[in-house]
Order: structure tokens, then sequence, then C-alpha cells
């Protein structure tokens, strides 16, 4: 039996599912995303570069912004009952130490050089580095679409990415520098 031009049921129905004029309807989906097939390899590769596209900061989000935004948050979530008391209460002096990072600076020149770097670093950092006794997913991802809109950056991410992306960065063990990078790609309009 030649099995070379056999063609299995899997494939029959792929076939079945061609449009009236002879189009894969999945191309649609293969084209339309091709902006994650070219971040997952670049992942799966290790080669994950700041995005073209990419621009500097203009300005720093300054510690009592931050603060008087989490107390808002706060008394929202408090009057919703999604909050303890314990919610925003900060742990030393952690949050001042991620903001003033962001704005680290070696030989003169930024450790983060774009505004799309520096708040995906805003992010990992309350996430991972847990500046507060409760709330530092939630308060994370609040401080980061703070600084982005600050910044006027336009994203794509809308509250279930946010989410997942927030999820992803709690659970994640991959490095601190790949994760930053990815945050920043997803921020970035493809070119």
């Amino acid at each position: 039996m030649n099995t070379e031009n056999s063609v299995t049921p899997q494939e029959e129905k792929v076939v079945e599912r061609e449009t009236p004029d002879g189009e894969m309807a999945p191309l649609e989906l293969i084209t339309g995303y091709a902006d994650t097939w070219r971040l997952l390899l670049e992942y799966d590769e290790d080669r994950l570069a700041t995005p073209p596209g990419a621009k500097p900061s203009a300005g720093v989000l300054d510690y009592e912004s931050a603060m008087w935004a989490i107390m808002k948050f706060k008394e929202e979530l408090m009057s919703r009952n999604e909050a303890s008391p314990l919610f925003g209460n900060l742990r030393g002096e952690a949050l001042e130490g991620i903001l003033g990072s962001i704005e680290q600076t070696t030989f003169g020149e930024s450790l983060y050089r774009s505004r799309e770097e520096k708040a995906a670093h805003l992010l990992y950092c309350i996430v991972k580095d847990r500046p507060f006794i409760e709330g530092n997913k939630r308060i994370g991802a609040l401080l980061f679409l703070m600084y982005l809109q600050q910044e006027g950056v336009t994203h794509r991410l809308n509250p279930q990415a946010l989410t997942a992306l927030t999820l992803l960065i709690a659970e994640s063990a991959s490095s601190k520098d790949l994760m930053i990078c990815l945050i920043a790609n997803l921020l970035v309009e493809p070119v």
C-alpha cells in the first residue's frame, strides 16, 4: 500500500474547511498572528531583543503619585470587599527602590532605555519583589498601566491579557531580562 499519497481523516477534515474561493481559513490566522510566531521563536531561541519602535521615556513615575493611586485603589477595592486593610501596606522602602531602579543609569546611559522596558521592569519587579504585604500583582498591574498612560504608550493589552501577563510573571522561573524583553515586545506595535 502506497502511504505517500494517502489522505488521513484529519487531512480530509482540513480539506473540507476550504473557503468557497479555495483559500484556507487558517491562513488568516497565520498571517494575522505573524508577530506572535516571531516572538515565540525568538523566545525559544533566547534571542528576544528590544523591539524596533520602542521609544525613550519622557518622565518618571514618582513615589507620591504611586502611593496616592494605591490609596485610591485600596479604597475602591475595599468598598467592593475585594481587599483587606493589609492591601497596599508597604514592606519597608522596596517600592522606592523599584521606582528608582527603572530610572537607573550606568555611565550616564539609562539602564532601561525605552519607556516599554521601564514599564516592563516596573511590573516585573513589583510582582516578583513583593514590596507590599498584600496586593502586589494588582498594584503592579495598576502602576504598570499608570506608567504606560503617563508615557503615552498605546498598547494592545486588554484586561484579560494584562491578567495573563501578570500571572505569567508571578509564576515564571524565566530570567528577568527575558521576561522584561518579552513584555516590551508585547507593548510595541509590530513593524
